[in-house]
């Protein structure tokens, strides 16, 4: 034996006996693969209650080639340790580190089928979470190569970029979990959400799937952020690690485990979260609370604690990240005023792309749904603003009223104008502050456009016309509002369309359904300033348009063109990405109401 296998077969036997007393062992050597041998055991470390890190006896059946990816093998083992008889691997230990003979191999990351009962399970390399830090820049090149060194074999030529992040319509088609009953799985990773109510909850958890991450992420209902509250002691490998996705008032946290620590560089999970490449997640510690045993879906519960860094890679076989500054969050402020009293909530958002809308609207949701000043019928005023940085602002500025359904109308808006910003194809935004202010009280006002009449069908050129607009309120005594407007001297002949009615109908008249508009804005400013122009529902609207021909570019309408101009448009020969409009506005009026308006009607004047 020579003098350098003398060393190491010595702190092998350490790390050994540590490991028998229940501390994970130090982390300078690593098992490689290749020596991984059916029969071996070994020892993975997590925590199943509290803070404390506990080993688990482990029984090495082999290796799975290029299970993970074109060379990402997978360690297959079982755990055939006493605290995990009933449970097998559960979601939550994703990222425990295993150990054979005392040096570290990998993370425990995969599981067998939802029913299976002898606690199959596998574990990503460690070679292979390293890469991550090394490759990305989650992990320091110098410790990392160290590391790989002394365990006296280092992986050449595998690239370690994961899979690319697929586009909304393939994503929800694809199950990354699928339903099926055989096969090793990756653990899904526990999101305990604090704060939220049943509906919500089970609304919040419908977004998830819809999105794509059932089966990456497994909401559970219960637990929250306890940041004033840390956790003693070292934040070493076993120990509970979390992704906060939101904190405060409402808490969102997914929980796996930290796998391997050089300094302040961390890994863990030894799978995906979202899979979403380079990202600025906060990072925190967590307490769990218990380990819940079930053949269906057996998972860790948890409190998250302090936040002591950022993650900052989310690969395909590991989350890196760095412990230290924390990432900033996006505000979210929320104060609900009622007959009862003044209330404010706060949180703090991480910012994704796909679930931020819905969490924040689940907050605002929440607000509404789970308060004691709920009623089936009510009213309800949305003001405020979401603020971006170096990029203005946003307005909050709508009315609801109805029934239990339209209680979700504010969550349903600020999702919408969240999901757009953060879906343009220009620039990825950064929200810095979202303030909502809710008025509430317990009384129905709608208003419906039942009959609309003008006092003429042929105009003039400066002449004055007066739309006569009969409005039924709910439960109340219809009355007739009246709206005027003049004709405009320089107006061309031919019939102009009058329509009265409320905000939806006038959004049609745009090219407007949803989020389906005919404006294609080329930056994020363009975008603020389109999304700046919505019609709130409390008002009763006259458009007056006339037929010519026209272009959307970008933001700005450029209607009533001449003939040579669209002659130009429509032979395909200008590089403008541009929208052929039939209607250019001759005037646009707004009369305020205290309800939301329903229904519209259209007449013609022809102009002489």
């Amino acid at each position: 034996m020579n003098y350098r296998t003398a060393i190491v077969a010595t702190v092998a036997l350490l790390n050994a006996a540590l490991a028998g007393a229940g501390q994970a062992p130090p982390q300078d050597v690593i098992f490689p693969l290749d020596q991984v041998q059916p029969g071996m055991r070994g020892k993975a470390y997590t925590v199943m209650q509290g803070s404390e890190v506990v080993p688990l006896d482990v029984e090495i059946y082999g290796v799975l080639r290029d299970f993970i990816g074109p060379r990402k093998d997978l360690i297959v083992g079982k755990l055939v340790d006493e605290r995990t008889k009933f449970t097998g691997a559960v979601h939550g230990m994703s990222g425990s580190p295993l150990y054979i003979e005392g040096r570290v191999a990998g993370a425990l990351s995969y599981r067998l089928t939802q029913f299976e009962k002898e606690g199959w399970c596998g574990f990503t390399p460690i070679a292979d979470m390293i890469e991550v830090g090394e490759v990305h820049g989650g992990t320091s090149r110098r410790t990392s190569r160290l590391g790989l060194e002394r365990g006296e074999k280092r992986l050449a030529g595998e690239g370690g970029v994961g899979l690319p992040t697929m586009a909304n319509a393939a994503e929800r088609a694809f199950q990354f979990l699928p339903a099926d009953s055989g096969g090793f799985r990756p653990l899904a990773v526990p999101v305990t959400i604090g704060g939220l109510g049943p509906k919500m909850f089970e609304w919040l958890r419908s977004e998830f799937a819809a999105q794509g991450f059932e089966g990456r992420l497994l909401p559970v209902m219960g637990g929250g952020g306890q940041e004033a509250k840390p956790l003693k002691g070292s934040f070493e490998p076993g120990a509970a690690l979390a992704a906060v996705l939101a904190t405060g008032d409402i808490h969102m946290a997914g929980t796996g485990t930290l796998t391997w620590r050089r300094g302040n560089r961390v890994l863990g999970f030894g799978h995906p979260m979202f899979q979403n490449g380079k990202v600025a997640i906060p990072m925190a510690r967590a307490e769990i609370v218990a380990t819940i045993s079930s053949y269906l879906m057996p998972h860790k519960i948890s409190n998250t604690r302090q936040v002591v860094g950022t993650i900052q890679q989310d690969r395909l076989t590991a989350i890196a990240g760095e412990i230290g500054p924390v990432p900033p969050m996006t505000e979210l402020n929320i104060r609900l005023r009622s007959p009862s009293g003044e209330r404010k909530f706060n949180c703090r958002l991480y910012q994704h792309e796909a679930m931020t809308p819905a969490i924040a609207a689940s907050c605002v949701g929440e607000t509404l749904m789970e308060s004691m000043d709920y009623s089936r019928d009510f009213s309800l005023t949305l003001r405020g603003d979401i603020e971006l940085k170096n990029h203005g602002r946003i307005h909050l500025e709508n009315f609801y009223s109805g029934s239990e359904s339209e209680h979700y109308g504010p969550a349903r808006e600020i999702a919408g104008l969240l999901g757009e910003l953060l879906d343009n194809r220009s620039e990825l935004p950064q929200i810095e502050r979202i303030a909502v202010q809710l008025d509430l009280d317990d009384k129905r006002r709608q208003t419906h456009v039942s009959e609309v009449y003008v006092d003429r069908d042929k105009a003039k050129p400066g002449e004055t016309v007066k739309v006569r607009a009969v409005l039924k309120p709910w439960r109340g005594e219809q009355h007739v509002v009246t709206l005027a407007f003049d004709v405009p001297e320089n107006i061309r002949s031919g019939e102009l369309d009058i329509l009265v009615g409320d905000a939806a109908a006038a959004d049609a008249l745009d090219g407007k359904s949803g989020r389906i508009r005919v404006e294609r804005p080329q930056n994020l400013d363009q975008l603020v300033s389109v999304l700046n122009r919505r019609r709130p529902h409390n008002a009763l609207y006259l458009r007056v348009t006339q037929k010519a021909d026209g272009i959307v570019v970008a933001d700005q309408r450029m209607p009533a063109l001449p003939p040579s101009a669209m002659q130009l448009y429509d032979s395909n020969r200008t590089m403008l990405e541009a929208v052929r409009i039939e209607r250019v506005d001759v005037i646009e009026k707004r009369l305020p109401q205290n309800a939301v308006v329903r229904g519209s009607q259209t007449l013609k004047v022809k102009i002489e």
